[in-house]
């Protein structure tokens, strides 16, 4: 782990107002504690399986607003259609016979340009991240013009479990400059799948200064949504009533405490470190500079 300036003493870090530290909590959040943010607040913003690839900035611009920036905003792709196989607690689904099958496929989509005139290794990428392994990949990559490739898909059900199987046939069509596209429809029983995979996700996250009231952070929450097309929205506060907590939650307010996960990383020394769970600890010559589980010895 590289050292940065960022890298002061403990002691430093806590003499920082609230908002700067959990700012600097959320620019150096592992993907872990950005899960738990959006997992873990009250009510959640997703489940653990909706979430895939998250990331966190930190002063974003408030669009239409002149010097006002958010504190953070989230960004993560909704997961709303996952291949099949692809998660061992997703099996195929059971065709014992044609009508079973004929149930799942009676409606079909029109064709879908998934990617158009792209590079090869962008095909490969996209593939891979739609959750298809080597094997598979070079199946679709390999396909005749005329070809489809097979495969069962499972999409969100009414409460956003991963229930429902259809099946989508996918083709590639390829070009003399190297390039390709790739094209796929869907057969299912009664609802289209929504998106091939997910979609992205954008959600402020609204610091609770010490002195401000309920009416004053609503008032700035409500204006971050509109600025960011959102209705939803994170308020990480250090201190809250009960009926605070219920008038937030009302107003479809995300809450999450700054006692929480969210915490920044501390200067940690595997040698003296107490946490007798991780592997390195009592390691002379551990790499790791900053550590969030770390334990100072008595």
């Amino acid at each position: 782990m590289v050292k940065s300036p960022l890298a002061r003493s403990r002691r430093a870090a806590a003499a920082a107002p609230l908002q700067e530290q959990i700012q600097l909590a959320l620019a150096l959040a592992d993907e872990g504690s950005l899960r738990s943010l959006l997992t873990d607040s009250l009510p959640a913003i997703a489940r653990p399986h909706e979430i895939d690839q998250v990331r966190a900035e930190v002063g974003i611009p408030v669009p239409g607003a002149i010097s006002r920036c958010v504190d953070g905003l989230i960004c993560f792709e909704q997961i709303r259609c996952v291949l099949a196989g692809s998660r061992p607690d997703l099996p195929l689904p059971q065709l014992a016979d044609h009508s079973n099958y004929q149930n799942l496929t009676n409606c079909q989509s029109e064709l879908v340009t998934l990617a158009q005139n792209i590079a090869l290794s962008d095909a490969i990428a996209l593939l891979s991240h739609a959750g298809f392994d080597a094997k598979q990949i070079s199946d679709i990559l390999h396909l005749p013009s005329q070809a489809w490739h097979k495969s069962w898909w499972f999409m969100a059900d009414f409460e956003g479990s991963l229930t429902i199987p259809f099946q989508r046939l996918m083709r590639v069509r390829h070009f003399g400059d190297g390039t390709l596209t790739l094209q796929y429809k869907d057969f299912y029983a009664q609802e289209r799948p929504p998106e091939f995979k997910g979609h992205l996700v954008q959600v402020p996250v609204v610091i609770r200064q010490p002195s401000e009231g309920f009416f004053a952070v609503l008032e700035r929450i409500n204006l971050t949504r509109q600025a960011f097309a959102t209705p939803q929205v994170i308020l990480i506060t250090e201190q809250l009533t009960e009926l605070e907590a219920e008038g937030f939650i009302r107003q479809n307010v995300s809450l999450f405490t700054a006692q929480g996960r969210l915490q920044i990383p501390e200067t940690a020394d595997c040698s003296r470190c107490q946490q007798s769970s991780c592997p390195l600890q009592g390691e002379t010559r551990s790499p790791v500079v900053k550590c969030r589980a770390f334990i100072t010895p008595k």
